[in-house]
């Protein structure tokens, strides 16, 4: 026997001691959604002049969310793809300008509502099962591999102007569509006991692409519909709990909870003037954070 046969009735051997009888899963929930998102931008591309010249919070943003799992369980290989939508219906924006160094002296902030767009995700991954049998159970720990995207598309209205304090304008329907996409490595764990199932999931997303564009309508001086766009290299981190209880053989009750965190720094930030000029300064950072709790039901084939 070879060295390639050896090596690979080793794998099995140790892959495959004691797998779990394979399966594929579809999952359906739905419940509500919590997104926080800022960025900051410095007064030149060295990051200077002043550091933080521009910041922009989008803070609260609740959602319904839907969402649609499924899992594959294929002998020694175990595979997963989520797709998840949310409908913002409620939140704040919050945009300063600054001419002092570290956030200082400010010289006009608007509070403004952001109870409108959407945010969703699509991520997929696959891995190699190793099963253990525990009992009336047993459970599987999966490392993993994926990729994933992710948008937000904010949205500005109801103006208020806080600094001066001038009160409500009119007009107001600025859009921020925000994009991360790049690879992931993590680990899933799978224990079933009974007519209980739990998992769980941990994933680092590392190379992530971040890219945004955004429409400050009432801007003259800018480009319509893309006043300026944000790139940076960034990662992340996302972990996702869940159980399942049984009612038949293939039906089951689901519930979820899912929380994401995502930064980016030292990008760039490109204006388009209306002049067909470019300025660029640095984007200095990104920060955004989501969590769901979702319930629904789970269909095993």
């Amino acid at each position: 026997m070879n060295k390639c046969a050896l090596l690979f009735l080793s794998f099995l051997l140790y892959a495959g001691s004691a797998l779990a009888e394979p399966g594929i899963d579809f999952t359906l929930g739905a419940g509500t959604r919590v997104d926080n998102l800022d960025w900051n931008i410095a007064g030149d591309s060295t990051g200077a002049s002043p550091n933080v010249l521009s910041e922009l919070r989008w803070q609260n943003l609740e959602s319904f969310q839907v969402k649609a799992k499924a899992d594959a369980k294929l002998h020694l290989v175990y595979m997963r793809a989520t797709v998840d939508y949310g409908w913002i219906h409620s939140g704040v924006n919050q945009d300063s300008d600054y001419i002092g160094n570290n956030r200082t002296i400010e010289v006009s902030r608007s509070n403004n509502g952001a109870d409108r767009g959407n945010v969703w995700d699509v991520t997929a991954g696959a891995g190699i099962r190793k099963h253990y049998a525990a009992g009336s159970g047993g459970f599987d720990i999966i490392p993993m591999l994926g990729a994933s995207y992710s948008r937000q598309n904010l949205r500005m209205t109801d103006g208020f102007q806080t600094i001066p304090p001038t009160g409500s304008f009119s007009g107001l329907n600025s859009t921020y569509n925000a994009r991360w996409f790049g690879p992931w490595a993590g680990m899933d764990f799978m224990g079933a006991f009974d007519a209980w199932t739990f998992t769980g999931s941990f994933e680092y997303h590392f190379l992530t692409d971040y890219k945004a564009d955004a429409d400050w309508n009432l801007r003259d001086d800018f480009q319509h519909p893309v006043s300026f766009d944000h790139t940076a290299g960034g990662s992340g981190v996302v972990v996702s709990l869940g159980a399942d209880y049984a009612m038949s053989r293939r039906w089951s009750v689901n519930a979820a909870f899912d929380l994401q965190s995502y930064q980016a720094r030292r990008g760039t930030d490109r204006t388009f003037f209306s002049d067909g000029t470019t300025a660029d300064t640095r984007l200095n950072e990104v920060n955004w954070n989501s969590y769901a709790l979702t319930v629904g039901m789970k269909y095993g084939f």
